[in-house]
This record gives structure tokens, C-alpha cells and sequence, in this order.
């Protein structure tokens, strides 16, 4: 808890600084000081995404991004008392602790094992590499929120607690504009804060553009780019965008489409789309269109295969492919909706919020909140049709859980006694983890919590792998989990046993354009008989728990 009590005033410092020296370069995008936190964050994050194509994101990188930040600071010294008067509200104080103290447990969500700290180790060393996506698909995300994570993971924040600061951002709009609904979010949103999970951004993040967007003449041009900034961090969210622009087009395009405005909309897409083309070999990950033929695409069979497993994760391996395949619309809705396990109350949850927000929009003859309904309706259809994952509908899902909230109007010591509640739920369930684990067994993530620790008191609990070995085959060199099937922390270049039995199964492998610079980045070969039987044997090793045939 000390040391993340640290790391979280550094960075508040930095965002702070960040936000100062470079805020008049964007349009104002709220009132308070939270604005200019998540300022200061978009700012260094499109910084980090053009430097990652030409340096690493090292240490000394690191060390050029606090030096800016405490020019930031020193530069605006008068107005850092005002800046922080927010922060001595007593509901932030005691959010602070609840925080810090429950982002103090082991990491647990599965993402974070495959592939967060093995995307921000390559970008540590190497920055953004050309056809990573070769060695792993989802190397090939290359998140801008894993970018920003590797701007600042060696000094101020090497746990990666990062979404510990947001949710505090997130706990400080609501103080500063009286939005106690928001807070009742709070325990859902601390399963986030001990991962670089870009979910939590986006979720926080479009949460509060959309009631900014519903205030009184919004600052469309700044929540204009806010929203760009999420969608290049998590391409779902390209609702968003669309809703800010149908709602300027009632109002006054031109506050969006001035010249400052395009020019730093570029800013934000282009090394985006350049990002997606030199990692993934196509313009968005992780779809494969015909209009680039680069040598270093990956293999359209692997693109085929996560495909499935996408469709497959929709009806959490329930049903088979072939079942999957041959159903028909009302048959898949159906099917969703009826999962056993704990996810079919989620996915009725969906669907219940946005039948009732729609009711609701229509009695009430809302026309800004049935755009909003619209646009959220059409998202969910999309994502259902190619994964139909609820966490990727939830950002919309949520906004309309809040809006319905704010029209019943409840007194604020309710929310406030309500996310308490959940925030002590969280906790206990933190503390006796063996609760779940032994309850809800269909609650996959929830296996993976850890135990709680004496010296969570001054440090953060975190997990390492040291057993993995050595091996080569075509002229890459790489190293495997030995007892492990996820990544994690495990020294790069990483391929884990399912990604070895993958290439096996469409004959095809890595290969480094220099196996002695591997910032030179990858393509793929196809497997000469010899190397294949190598990786057969190689495969024989380890244990693999869904093998491909």
C-alpha cells in the first residue's frame, strides 16, 4: 500500500504536468482536475505511439517523460494548490484507500497472463516491432493503452497499476460534478485496477464523455477527440465517435471540424492506422482485408482459427463450431441467452437494459437519448455478430444503467452507501478467494485470484515465471513456459505450447528478418519437413489442454 500510495501521487504529478504544458494545445475538453489528468494521459500516449516506432520504451524514455512533466509542473507551480483543493473531499480520501488497498492483490484477470505483459515487455525493449503479430495474433494488438502502460512501467508504476489511477480519475469526476450514480460502479470497476486492462478506460472514459455530451453546450471539439483517443485504444468503441458527430450536426458542425481540430484528429488516427499496418500487416486488427499484401501479414489460417475461437468464446465452449455454424439467428440469440453458468444472467442483463432504456427514450421522446440508444443497439448487434463477448458490449451497457439511475433520482448518501457495500463485497472477496473459486466454478477468472499477503502492507503482490526453456526452429530463437500455458513475464520472444501446436497445425512458423536484431521484425515460412517434425517433437514436451487434432 506505501509504495502504490507513492507511485499513485507521482503520476497524478505527471498527468498534472503533462496536462499544463501541452492543455492549450487541445480544446478543453471538461471542467476540473480531472480534465486535465486524462489531458495529460491522451497527451503522452500519442506521444508514446509515434516515439514506439522509432526508439524503444525504455527507461530512458521514461526518464524524458517525467523530466517534461516536471517542467509541466514547475512551469504552473501557482496553480497546483487550486489544481489539488479537489482532492481533500472526503469521499475521494476514503475511495483513495479503498482503492490502493484492494489494487495491493495479485493480478487474476487472464488477459494479463496471455498477452499484457508480454505487449508492454516487447515494446520495453524493442518498441513497436514490424509483424510481431507473426510470433502471437494478439501481439499484433499493440493497444495504445499497453503503450502508454510501457511509457511508464520502469520508475513510477513497474506493478502496472495503472487502472488503479484511472478509477481514482474516474471517483474525482464524480466528486467534482456531484455525480454520486457513478460511484455505485466503483466495485465493479476495482476488478480492473490490478491489470493494464484497456476495458477500464474505456468504460470509465465514455462514461463520462457521454454526460459531459449531455450537458448544456457540450465542448464538442474536445470530447471529439477524447472519443478517438478511446477508439484507438479499443476499436469497439467506435460508436462513440459517431454519436459526437450526429449530435454536432443538430448543433454546430463546425465546432468539430475546424482546422486545429482535423489537424490533431490526424494526430491521433494516423500513427493509429500506420501502428495497425506495421504490427498486424492490415489496417485494424484483427480483421484481414485484400488491400495490402505485405510479407509480413500473418498466416490467413491462424486469422481463420481466432475467428473460431471468437465464435466459440461467444457460447463459452459450450457448443461446437459445427453446431454453432448451422443455427439460425433466433437460434444463436436463443442459445446466448440460455448458457448455463453465470453468463446468462449477464446476457439477459443486455438485453433487459437496452429494452428498457429504449422504452424509456421513447415515452419520454428523448431525441438525444434515443441517438444515444441507437447508436449503443446497432454496436451491440455488430459485436454480437463477431463476438458476442459481453465485455466487449458493457461500455455502452453501463452509460445506459446510469442514465436510467440518474432519472430516478435517489438521494446521494444511497450511492454512496451502495458502493461501500459492493466496495466491502470486493474486498472480502479478495481476502477469501477460495469463496469463489469453490462457488462459482464457471467464474473462469476468478480461479486465478491469489491469496492475500502480510506484505501487500508496502508492496503489491504480482506473479513470475521462472521455468521455461530454450529452443529454435527456422532461425528464431524463443523461449516456452515450461509448466505454464500463458506468457506472462516469461523473456521474449515467448511462444506458449498453444501457439506452438498452432503453427503445427497450418505448417508454418516465425521467421526473424534477423535472427541477431529482432527489431527487424518477423514473417512467416512455411515448415520444411525437417522443421516440422522438430516441432512435433518439441510439442511432446508439454501439456496442451485443447490440441487442434
Amino acid at each position: 500500500m506505501l509504495y502504490l500510495l507513492i507511485s499513485q501521487v507521482a503520476l497524478f504529478f505527471l498527468f498534472i504536468g503533462w496536462g499544463n504544458l501541452f492543455g492549450e494545445l487541445v480544446p478543453k475538453i471538461w471542467n476540473g482536475l480531472s480534465a486535465k489528468l486524462v489531458t495529460g494521459i491522451l497527451l503522452i500516449s500519442v506521444c508514446s505511439s509515434i516515439a514506439g516506432f522509432f526508439i524503444p520504451l525504455n527507461l530512458y524514455y521514461e526518464i524524458a517523460i517525467i523530466c517534461i512533466g516536471t517542467i509541466g509542473v514547475a512551469k504552473n507551480y501557482k496553480t497546483i494548490s487550486t489544481d489539488l483543493n479537489t482532492l481533500k473531499d472526503r469521499t475521494f480520501l476514503v475511495f483513495v484507500f479503498i482503492i490502493i488497498a484492494i489494487s495491493t492483490f495479485a493480478p487474476f484477470i487472464n488477459d494479463h497472463f496471455g498477452y499484457y505483459i508480454s505487449t508492454i515487455k516487447w515494446l520495453n525493449e524493442y518498441g513497436l516491432v514490424k509483424g510481431i503479430s507473426n510470433i502471437s495474433l494478439v501481439l499484433g494488438q499493440q493497444s495504445t493503452w499497453h503503450i502508454f502502460q510501457a511509457s511508464i512501467d520502469t520508475i513510477l508504476d513497474p506493478f502496472m497499476r495503472i487502472n488503479a489511477t484511472l478509477l481514482l480519475i474516474f471517483v474525482l469526476y464524480a466528486v467534482e460534478n456531484k455525480r454520486r450514480e457513478l460511484l455505485v460502479l466503483t466495485p465493479l470497476f476495482l476488478l480492473f485496477i490490478h491489470s493494464p486492462s484497456p476495458d477500464l478506460i474505456i468504460y470509465t472514459v465514455s462514461l463520462i464523455i457521454t454526460l459531459e455530451l449531455l450537458k448544456v453546450n457540450p465542448n464538442y471539439s474536445g470530447l471529439w477527440l477524447v472519443s478517438l483517443f478511446l477508439f484507438i485504444i479499443k476499436p469497439t468503441i467506435f460508436w462513440l465517435p459517431v454519436f459526437i458527430f450526429i449530435l454536432s450536426v443538430k448543433s454546430d458542425l463546425k465546432t468539430l471540424f475546424n482546422l486545429k481540430n482535423i489537424s490533431l484528429s490526424f494526430l491521433i488516427l494516423v500513427p493509429f492506422f500506420i501502428k495497425q499496418l506495421w504490427c498486424f500487416g492490415d489496417i485494424l486488427f484483427p480483421l484481414q482485408t485484400n488491400f495490402f499484401n505485405f510479407d509480413w501479414k500473418p498466416n490467413a489460417m491462424l486469422l481463420e482459427l481466432s475467428t473460431k475461437n471468437a465464435v466459440l468464446k461467444t457460447y463459452d465452449f459450450q457448443y461446437s463450431f459445427k453446431e454453432i455454424t448451422s443455427w439460425n439467428t433466433f437460434d444463436r440469440i436463443y442459445k446466448w441467452l440460455t448458457l448455463s453458468g453465470f453468463k446468462f444472467i449477464i446476457h439477459i442483463f443486455v438485453l433487459l437494459s437496452i429494452t428498457v432504456f429504449g422504452l424509456y427514450s421513447f415515452v419520454k421522446k428523448n431525441r438525444t437519448y434515443l441517438i444515444l440508444w441507437f447508436c449503443i443497439t446497432i454496436k451491440t448487434i455488430i459485436i454480437f455478430q463477431i463476438s458476442g463477448q459481453y465485455r466487449f458490449m458493457l461500455d455502452g451497457i453501463l452509460i445506459l444503467i446510469v442514465l436510467l439511475l440518474i432519472s430516478i433520482q435517489f438521494q446521494a448518501k444511497y450511492y454512496n452507501l451502495v458502493a461501500y457495500l459492493g466496495c466491502l463485497l470486493v474486498f472480502s472477496i479478495f481476502m477469501f478467494p477460495f469463496v469463489i473459486k469453490q462457488n462459482i466454478s464457471s467464474f473462469y477468472v476468478g480461479q486465478l485470484m491469489g491469496n492475500p499477503e502480510l506484505k501487500q502492507v508496502y508492496t503489491p503482490l504480482s506473479y513470475s515465471i521462472s521455468d521455461y526453456s530454450k529452443n529454435k526452429i527456422t532461425n528464431f530463437e524463443f523461449y516456452t513456459p515450461n509448466n505454464y500455458h500463458l506468457m506472462l513475464d516469461v523473456t521474449i520472444p515467448c511462444l506458449v505450447p498453444t501457439a506452438l501446436d498452432e503453427f503445427r497445425y497450418v505448417n508454418d512458423f516465425p521467421v526473424a528478418y534477423d535472427h541477431n536484431n529482432l527489431n527487424k521484425g518477423f514473417y512467416h515460412k512455411t515448415l520444411t519437413l525437417k522443421q516440422k517434425e522438430k516441432l512435433i517433437i518439441l510439442l511432446k514436451k508439454y501439456t496442451l489442454y485443447y490440441p487442434l487434432d
